[in-house]
């Protein structure tokens, strides 16, 4: 028997102001992370949305606190500072 884990995601809002309805729809123009690890996305309309803590949400789902990365060379980064190498095998 698999028990189900409760999603922990924020609640969705939506916010309705007056003024003239939309003209086109609205998609994605950019998604981008930062120097910390969160993830921002601009919208076709120039709308920028909060900054999400995406790095840590990752790391966080398989156990972890943080990401690492692998550069072009092997070095292992973690935070921005060499922690090791990798090898291919």
């Amino acid at each position: 028997m698999t028990t189900a884990i409760p999603l922990t995601n924020q609640p969705q809002v939506v916010e309705i102001a007056p003024g003239n309805a939309a003209t086109m729809p609205l998609s994605i123009k950019s998604v981008a992370f930062d120097g910390v690890g969160n993830l921002t996305v601009t919208l076709s309309d120039g709308t920028v949305l909060e900054p999400v803590p995406c790095a840590q949400q990752i790391a966080a789902a398989f156990g972890g606190v943080a990401l690492v990365v692998v550069d072009a060379n092997g070095n292992l980064l973690a935070d921005g500072k060499p922690v090791g190498k990798v090898v291919a095998s």
